[in-house]
């Protein structure tokens, strides 16, 4: 019963929707990057603009032209944005890039830019989202290369559809998944056509590249040749190295290695405040107490105290507590103890979303606990929305995002660990025997706590089983591709009213958010996890159509899960949907480890652009009626196989 509730609370929280309503290790972590450092250090100030793509100075993106060399890093490179190529607000300020420029490569992430004036990208043969597997064809227009490791990447091509000034239109370059940690990529266009049918030819500032190549141009063009392109054909060429492991992650990482080191096999300080009996449940309240590895008093609109540290690694400002709320079954005995769901809210919610499918849980003996998500929940919205104004301020939302999840991660503990919550009267029967499992815990997320759910996941052994509904990675492909942000985005035009700024600073944020976010952390969810965790199984639910997060955010997380994801034969046969060649997703059933499903509502196929799917009804929240999706979670949790619960056909329910 406890296992078919685990199943019934991911239906529920699909249905909780990705916002509030339905509608809407130590300081130097181990390196995970192959790339070896470089014996020279710039000094700050050599990254400047590149000539190659006269729209915008931090174009083409993203760019070792806006990197320097610092033999301390683990890639060799540290970026160095130009302060006077940042975009400027309506006042004038440009975004101050000194956090940017902590990072030792690009985001994983990241989404490829550059503006080609008048581009056919149907007439070029550029590879759409609906076919990536031929940007792997040895006739690919696009051409993306893993330099270290000389293998191709697979990435689709499409225009800002949501830029209306053809002069500020962005060729968006996506990764089919996220690249890999600590590698140098090169990207190269060729043959391509303008709209008026006349072939595409360098523009002057890559011309002269061409005819004068630097060191930089002679690396990009070497790892071309090796690939088999002649250099000779390119339109366009530029390279840049992903950051490390270190980098992405370590911050996180050098918090929760302090705090377990501390707390050994135990748990955090922890007080009961209130609890209170409602029907089958208690609802149990209380706080733990927790490093602060913020400034101030670490509300929100704070950062991490890590000013003096040129990585950025932070150290402990003192403590701060955590509020947490649990649904408990009134029934549960040390006979038949309590298994615990730890819940992870939806789009800037709060912990109190628990309740309502903590009572399901109730009513067939399971807990169910949640926290804020420090960052990203409702406190967070005024400073989030002051940050628009000038985002040099926005570095606040991954760095309280980061302490939220150490707040996770010290949470598994309470519940997995004998000196956790076992020890409290509050989960303790008469004689003082433990009512709660500490064997028994999982993750859950859905939405929001599906595209952050890989996080605290990817860095713990409390818990193994991960689920996540509905998820996504990277916001720099899901904010223009969701609902959701139709009441933000007014506020960024506003503050960056340049059409071609827009599209940049969305990639800008990403640079930042990947930090607390399944962008940086989901390589070691399942395939080459950090040192001294086990790699998770992980479940990932996909309705087709949704609203509020991509489809194809979604099935980059499936790729970038590793070669061990599967992948249920998507929409009826004639529904357009994103390729599944090109990358590692598979139809192979029942499937031991992480795979996808994805069910089909009848809801009309997402535009291939870069918008928002508004037609039909969102299925963002529907397999919560979905039989057959309790079927297959149920079968995950217990066997640690994805069954194919669907037949020959592909996964439909009515819509």
């Amino acid at each position: 019963m406890r296992r078919m509730a685990i199943a019934l609370v991911v239906v529920g929280l699909l249905a909780a929707g990705c916002s509030d309503g339905d509608d809407g290790e130590g300081a130097s972590p181990s390196s995970t990057s192959t790339t070896t450092p470089r014996v020279v250090t710039e000094e700050p100030g050599t990254g400047a603009c590149d000539d190659a793509d006269p729209a915008a100075c931090l174009l083409p993106w993203p760019n070792d032209r806006f990197t320097r060399a610092d033999a301390s890093t683990a890639t060799g490179r540290r970026l160095d944005l130009p302060e006077d190529g940042m975009p400027d607000n309506a006042d004038g300020t440009p975004i101050d890039p000194a956090e940017w420029n902590r990072n030792d490569g690009f985001a994983p992430a990241s989404t490829l830019l550059t503006v080609i004036p008048d581009l056919d990208v149907e007439a070029s043969g550029l590879p759409p989202v609906t076919d990536i597997g031929s940007s792997l064809d040895e006739d690919s227009p696009l051409v993306l290369v893993d330099a270290d490791s000389g293998e191709r990447v697979a990435a689709w091509a499409e225009l800002d559809a949501n830029a209306e000034d053809p002069d500020k239109q962005a060729l968006m370059i996506v990764p089919a998944a996220a690249l890999e940690e600590g590698h140098r990529h090169v990207i190269g266009l060729r043959d391509l056509v303008h709209t008026d049918g006349g072939d595409v030819h360098p523009n002057q500032g890559f011309a002269d590249q061409i005819e004068t190549p630097d060191a930089h141009t002679r690396a990009t063009f070497a790892a071309l040749d090796e690939a088999g392109v002649d250099t000779r054909e390119l339109d366009a060429a530029w390279s840049f190295t992903v950051g490390s492991g270190d980098d992405i992650s370590g911050r996180l990482r050098s918090m929760w290695d302090e705090v377990r080191a501390e707390v050994g096999e135990g748990a955090p300080p922890f007080s009961i405040d209130s609890d209170d009996r409602s029907g089958a449940a208690r609802i149990i309240r209380g706080t733990f107490e927790m490093p602060q590895y913020l400034q101030g008093d670490g509300g929100p609109g704070t950062v991490l105290n890590n000013e003096d540290d040129p990585d950025g690694i932070p150290t402990a400002n003192g403590t701060m507590s955590a509020d947490f709320v649990c649904t408990f079954p009134a029934a549960a005995s040390a006979d038949d103890p309590a298994g615990t769901v730890i819940y992870g809210h939806g789009l800037l919610g709060t912990r109190d979303q628990v309740l309502d499918i903590g009572m399901l849980g109730a009513s067939v003996g399971l807990a169910f606990c949640g926290l804020d998500y420090l960052g990203m929940s409702s406190p967070d919205v005024p400073s989030i929305v002051a940050s628009f104004e000038d985002l040099t301020a926005f570095r606040s939302l991954p760095d309280r995002l980061q302490q939220g999840h150490l707040g996770f991660l010290l949470l598994g503990r309470l519940l997995a660990s004998d000196e956790g919550f076992a020890s409290d009267p509050a989960f303790q029967d008469d004689e003082g025997e433990p009512t709660i499992d500490t064997g028994e815990v999982a993750l859950l997320g859905a939405s929001q706590g599906g595209i952050l759910g890989g996080v605290a996941s990817a860095l713990t052994d409390d818990w193994e089983q991960v689920i996540l509904a509905v998820p996504g990675i990277g916001y720099n492909l899901l904010l223009r591709r969701s609902i959701d942000f139709d009441e933000f985005f007014p506020a960024v035009e506003a503050s960056y009213p340049d059409e071609l700024d827009q599209t940049l600073v969305l990639d800008l944020l990403e640079q930042l958010w990947q930090r607390g976010e399944n962008a940086g952390y989901a390589q070691h969810l399942t395939d080459d996890p950090y040192p001294g965790v086990e790699a998770k199984d992980v479940l990932l639910l996909e309705a087709f159509g949704d609203h509020q997060v991509a489809n194809v955010s979604t099935e980059k997380l499936a790729r970038t899960l590793g070669p061990d994801a599967g992948s249920r034969p998507s929409p009826t046969a004639g529904r357009p949907t994103t390729s599944r060649s090109g990358g590692s997703i598979r139809s192979s059933f029942p499937s031991d480890g992480s795979g996808l499903m994805v069910w089909d509502f009848g809801t009309p196929a997402p535009p291939v652009e870069n918008v928002p799917n508004r037609a039909g009804d969102d299925p963002h929240g529907k397999l919560a009626n979905v039989p057959e999706a309790l079927a297959l979670v149920l079968s995950f949790v217990t066997e640690g196989t994805i069954t194919d619960v669907c037949g020959d056909g592909p996964c439909q329910a009515p819509g």
